[in-house]
């Protein structure tokens, strides 16, 4: 069937009863087997809408009366059948159609290759500096410090020293006061440590500050 194809007429004569059978029992085949053959795709529908014709016809005719043999049962209508299901492939042939002529009308053009900027196009470009890093010992009350050997606070006298934002995890300590001349529990009773920072400056001045912190971890 799928090569070949074959046409199957039915003459009558028949009442109403009988040719409604007839019709509907044919039209069924032809909407689950009339697709498969070579041609089949165009005469199928070509053929359905032809008999619409004769269903008028019978349609017109009267009911069966003083017959010797009982009528044919008309049976289910065809929306009815699972035969119906045929349907589905001329509209899936017809969308497939439609779907290549739209395709062939506007067919998409390739993106054009993207094409690096050069940089003299750009114009000039400046990278702002880095900010200044800040010595440990000018730590205000509040900012925090950390030292770089170690993950948490520890008595080092010769720590490294940095500041942090008491945000990051990173933070180990949190100045809670600069001490002067006294000891930082007497003037902070809630600092937990007193970090004595020096440096040598220009001139060969030198400069020490005591930080009293609390430890944070």
């Amino acid at each position: 069937m799928l090569l070949t194809s074959h046409n199957i007429k039915v003459d009558g004569p028949f009442c109403r009863d009988c040719g409604l059978t007839t019709y509907r029992d044919l039209t069924a085949d032809s909407l689950w087997r009339g697709w498969w053959g070579k041609y089949s795709l165009l005469i199928n529908p070509v053929m359905m809408l032809a008999n619409l014709h004769h269903r008028i016809r019978i349609g017109a005719l009267s009911a069966p009366e003083n017959h010797p043999w009982p009528p044919m049962p008309p049976g289910k209508p065809l929306y009815r059948r699972w035969q119906v299901i045929g349907f589905a492939v001329p509209i899936a042939a017809t969308a497939l159609v439609a779907s290549a002529i739209y395709s062939a009308i506007n067919p998409k053009l390739p993106a054009p290759p993207k094409t690096p900027i050069p940089a003299w196009a750009l114009g000039p470009t400046t990278t702002p500096p880095p900010p200044p890093t800040r010595w440990a010992g000018s730590a205000k009350v509040g900012e925090c410090l950390y030292n770089t050997k170690s993950e948490t606070w520890i008595d080092d006298s010769r720590a490294d020293l940095e500041l942090t934002l008491c945000t990051d995890p990173r933070a180990q300590v949190e100045v809670v006061g600069i001490a002067s001349m006294s000891w930082c529990q007497q003037d902070f009773p809630n600092s937990d440590t007193a970090i004595t920072i020096d440096r040598t400056g220009p001139m060969s001045s030198h400069m020490r500050t005591t930080l009293c912190a609390r430890v944070l971890r």
